[in-house]
């Protein structure tokens, strides 16, 4: 067979644009497929706390928590009011019932004022969780009958939601109502804990362990938390000067402004950034079965060592229930 220079370049030309072609077209369908393939959906995780600052404090970065896993979204309600018992929220609840104009709570999300029997039937809920004021924590016979009342109105209005015991954590060592009561940091443990689980008990509830986590955090080798400290002149104060509180999940000792002149203040109950943070991680887990070490978010300020170590506390605390 002969072959023509001329003929042989004329198909190889043809050749070439038909493979250009072809695969022009076959990118044009996987360019299509991807634009028409839907995203990932994340799984929504609807969650309503009735509580107070300590709910609030569990919740400061959970939702970034959430976002650094990335399958997750949380939608968060916050019935909360600061310091307040499961006494007042059931006395308001009863309240609503027969006064429109009794809204206690306000939605994040709209700003709306709103009863508990409105924010129960607000979002289909998956999670609704109570927990006793802090100092009442370790009183098993302040919890009835207003945990029972409660516990049926969220059956009542949200049927489909699982009730989630909070179970807050014990004061710091130096707290003057620890003193007051007698009571070491492991006592107003071991009892808060108590309660909270004949709660759980009689309710079929699942238990959040943030107190567990945190005094697992305070007993843990070398993150002993010294209060007082030795070193600090607590008679004579210099502003800006604070003692030391290495590894206090609390905020603990801090100036704050009274007129024009600082004043030094203990906060023995409320979480700090490392606290708040722990708390965080356990409600993460919990809330969504995902282990609190697969979570890459940290706060501002905490180490990566720290961070690390607040995960794998969580995890402990979720998984030894």
């Amino acid at each position: 067979m002969t072959y023509h220079p001329a003929r042989l370049g004329s198909r190889l030309v043809l050749s070439v644009v038909l493979v250009l072609l072809v695969a022009s077209f076959a990118s044009a369908a996987e360019n299509d497929s991807k634009t028409s393939r839907p995203h990932e959906s994340k799984r929504t995780i609807r969650v309503l706390t009735i509580g107070n600052s300590f709910a609030q404090n569990a919740c400061l970065f959970l939702r970034e928590i959430a976002q650094s896993e990335g399958s997750v979204e949380l939608v968060i309600g916050t019935a909360n009011i600061g310091g307040c018992t499961l006494e007042k929220h059931a006395t308001l609840a009863v309240q609503s019932a027969s006064d429109g104009e009794v809204r206690p709570y306000r939605d994040a999300a709209s700003g709306k004022k709103l009863s508990l029997q409105d924010y129960l039937k607000l979002q289909p809920w998956d999670f609704v969780t109570v927990q006793q004021m802090s100092a009442l924590s370790h009183k098993p016979e302040t919890y009835h009958p207003h945990i029972d009342q409660l516990a049926a109105l969220v059956e009542q209005l949200a049927p489909t939601a699982q009730l989630l015991i909070h179970q807050t954590w014990a004061y710091r060592q130096d707290s003057p109502l620890l003193a007051k009561d007698g009571l070491s940091q492991q006592q107003m443990y071991d009892r808060l804990r108590n309660a909270y689980d004949a709660n759980a008990k009689q309710f079929d509830a699942r238990i959040l362990p943030v107190g567990t986590a945190f005094q697992m955090a305070r007993g843990t080798a070398g993150r002993t938390v010294v209060a007082p400290d030795p070193n600090f002149d607590y008679e004579n104060p210099e502003y800006p000067n604070l003692p030391n509180q290495d590894h206090s999940l609390v905020i603990g000792w801090h100036w704050r402004k009274q007129g024009d002149k600082p004043r030094l203040a203990l906060d023995f109950k409320h979480g700090n950034s490392h606290g708040c943070f722990l708390a965080g991680l356990v409600w993460f887990e919990y809330l969504t079965g995902i282990a609190a070490t697969q979570t890459t978010f940290a706060p501002k300020g905490i180490s990566d060592d720290d961070a690390a170590f607040y995960r794998q506390i969580a995890h402990t605390a979720c998984t030894d229930q």
